[in-house]
């Protein structure tokens, strides 16, 4: 086990810094979603507070999770049980039924959770943003949301399920999952019952968040065997509970919440299109892994900061080229870009299942791991991605980063990295697809 933790674990730890699946979730959620004839024909909906809508539900919420919590402990692949004492209880009360709730389902209580829409690149409905970062993110880094538009929605006021589902879809990665574990150095952290943090790095900003975001399904029974930690990860756990939830609040005629934890779900989906938050180390074998860990326990660890760095490099550059490519299309208005497209839902939808979380979704990224590595190896100046002593996201590179890869690798070579990050996308929509048809068809 010292083995395979002392290299794998500090590579989870620097991969965490660049933990975004994909930049800004809204970008591959739309085309999803407004290409499902269910999504962009729903008639709109009311806007909701949450304390309006577990007021409404509070009895039936609080049998519904019970339940859910049972049905979780037998079923999913790893679960940490929720401790009996956050379960949710009908009190009556509303001052704190916000905080009940998001005890009961172990969320960040910090999250603001107010109602507003994030529209994409492009879509202009308001010159400024009615809603700062500030009031939807709990970190102080804001990133891309210092640059897309936030519009602010009223009680009552009537909006299209499009926009909440596609909003919803980024609100994770502002601050959801963060400080949840007994060494986050938070009150909720000690009670949530998670443990010690298994994976990522907990003096990051972002850091916390990696056991929720990331989950490493399909390693050899040898790196299990020495590094259990790495099966301590809870995006299945996330996906199944947003989904319970989204059917619970349109069962009960609440459907903008319906939406909105529909769109909650969506994105650890959209995470797991990522080979990069399915397998620690794209393209080491575990002979290699191992080799890179017996090093440093000689007191050779250089090999192992090399392969953190290089890992990191690579996570945060094959974002930023689909970040790019992504708003540069969107922002020119060209829908018919092939990463676009690439997101219309299939003809024929698979009917979800509950193990298709690992065995589909989590699978179909992890056979796609080596050749995505290999293919950004290929088109990436080697600055980017082969040089270890080089930080890639302190060389400014993002904004001029499509010319750079032609520059570097020809037409052929962008082309070739912009079709396999398509190809992600493209199972993307498939996966999604299937969740959120398995969340209506309830």
């Amino acid at each position: 086990m010292t083995i395979i933790k002392t290299v794998l674990l500090p590579a989870l730890l620097c991969a965490s810094s660049a933990l975004w699946a994909w930049s800004n979730h809204t970008l591959i959620s739309h085309q999803l979603a407004q290409s499902l004839p269910e999504v962009a024909n729903a008639k709109p909906v009311e806007v909701e507070s949450l304390e309006d809508f577990l007021m409404a539900t509070e009895k039936e919420m609080a049998i519904m999770l019970t339940e859910d919590e049972l049905w979780m402990r037998n079923n999913l692949w790893f679960y940490a049980p929720r401790p009996d004492a956050l379960a949710f209880e009908a009190t009556g009360t509303r001052d704190d039924i916000k905080k009940r709730f998001t005890r009961a389902i172990r969320i960040n209580p910090n999250m603001k959770l107010i109602d507003y829409a994030q529209l994409i690149p492009g879509d202009q409905r308001s010159q400024n943003p009615s809603v700062t970062p500030k009031q939807i993110s709990v970190f102080k880094n804001y990133g891309y949301l210092e640059t897309v538009q936030l519009l602010d929605l009223a009680k009552t006021q009537t909006v299209k399920p499009l926009d909440v589902l596609v909003s919803a879809n980024d609100e994770p990665d502002h601050g959801l999952d963060i400080g949840l574990f007994t060494d986050s150095n938070t009150d909720y952290g000690k009670e949530y019952g998670f443990g010690p943090q298994p994976f990522g790095n907990p003096n990051l900003e972002y850091g916390t968040q990696a056991p929720f975001h990331m989950g490493f399904y399909h390693e050899s029974s040898v790196i299990y065997s020495l590094a259990g930690f790495l099966g301590k990860s809870y995006p299945e756990y996330r996906i199944h509970l947003f989904k319970r939830l989204s059917e619970f609040a349109f069962e009960n005629g609440h459907d903008y919440w319906g939406w909105r934890f529909m769109g909650w779900g969506l994105h650890y989906i959209g995470d797991f299109s990522n080979p990069y938050h399915i397998t620690p180390v794209p393209g080491n074998s575990t002979l290699k892994t191992i080799w890179v860990g017996l090093l440093s326990l000689l007191g050779l660890p250089q090999s192992q900061t090399d392969a953190i760095q290089l890992v990191s490099n690579r996570h945060t550059a094959l974002e930023d080229f689909q970040s790019v490519v992504m708003t540069n299309a969107y922002k020119q208005g060209n829908h018919k870009h092939e990463t676009i497209t690439a997101l219309n839902a299939p003809d024929t939808v698979r009917d979800y299942e509950e193990s298709h979380v690992v065995n589909v979704f989590a699978k179909s990224s992890y056979d796609k791991a080596e050749n995505i590595n290999q293919v950004l190896l290929n088109s990436m100046p080697a600055k980017y991605v082969m040089d270890e002593t080089v930080e890639y996201s302190g060389l400014g590179a993002e904004e001029t980063l499509i010319e750079t890869v032609k520059q570097h690798s020809g037409e052929q070579g962008f082309n070739e990295l912009q079709s396999n990050i398509s190809g992600l996308l493209s199972d993307f929509s498939h996966n999604g697809a299937s969740y959120i048809r398995g969340i209506l068809s309830k």
